[in-house]
């Protein structure tokens, strides 16, 4: 049985869906077109924003607030280095965002070409996780782990791509999704916490970011 074709931008819309990711925000630019243009058709809604930092900063808050995980969207280079100080927020928030850098076309890396900067030692101190795709075949799969490494650490997790492996037509099956349930706690725990506040005079429950967001994510 042969596996379907789709293009890179179509694979990497597919695992998207697959895992609910709907909202993006951020400042669409050119490295990342080919996939932001199947944005409408895929109901994913794009939030334009004036400033990338103010888009890490709304992306913060709209998955705190609703639980479900959103995207980063910047034009590669100075554009994502405006990231910077909302992906360190989320870090410390933990948040978990998919932050999307477009990279500098893969025959070009490391030779100073136009807008080229570390965008990988850039965030690596404020990600959870970060990979960079290496081969148009691998797009759908490193997105995949991506998504699944910012759900499992509740914090931002960043995909590289090089601008030239969009539109490429590839030859895979979408990998699987392998989802899991964060724990309540255990026994033992749970009914020593009980006993000291059944026991206790005065008691005080002091509830960390935890508590908060194990009611939304």
């Amino acid at each position: 049985m042969s596996k379907p074709n789709r293009t890179t931008e179509e694979a990497f819309i597919k695992v998207l869906q697959r895992h609910g990711i709907d909202t993006a925000f951020g400042i669409i630019g050119s490295a990342l077109m080919p996939v932001t243009d199947l944005f409408p058709a895929a109901g994913i809604t794009f939030w334009d924003c004036g400033h990338e930092n103010s888009a890490g900063m709304m992306a913060d808050g709209f998955t705190r607030a609703s639980g479900k995980i959103s995207m980063l969207v910047g034009q590669k280079g100075p554009g994502i280095a405006n990231f910077v100080t909302p992906v360190k927020v989320a870090y410390w928030n933990h948040t978990p965002l998919l932050l999307i850098t477009a990279q500098a076309a893969n025959m070009t890396i490391g030779q100073g070409g136009f807008q080229e900067v570390p965008q990988m030692a850039m965030f690596e101190d404020m990600v959870a996780y970060q990979e960079e795709v290496r081969h148009p075949v691998r797009m759908a799969e490193v997105l995949n782990r991506v998504i699944l490494q910012a759900k499992r650490a509740s914090a931002p997790a960043q995909i590289n791509i090089p601008r030239d492996f969009w539109t490429q037509v590839i030859d895979i099956e979408l990998p699987p999704i392998i989802e899991f349930e964060r724990p309540a706690g255990g026994e033992e725990a749970i009914a020593r916490a009980a006993e000291l506040l059944s026991n206790a005079q005065f008691p005080v429950i002091l509830n960390g970011g935890g508590v908060v967001l194990g009611g939304a994510i």
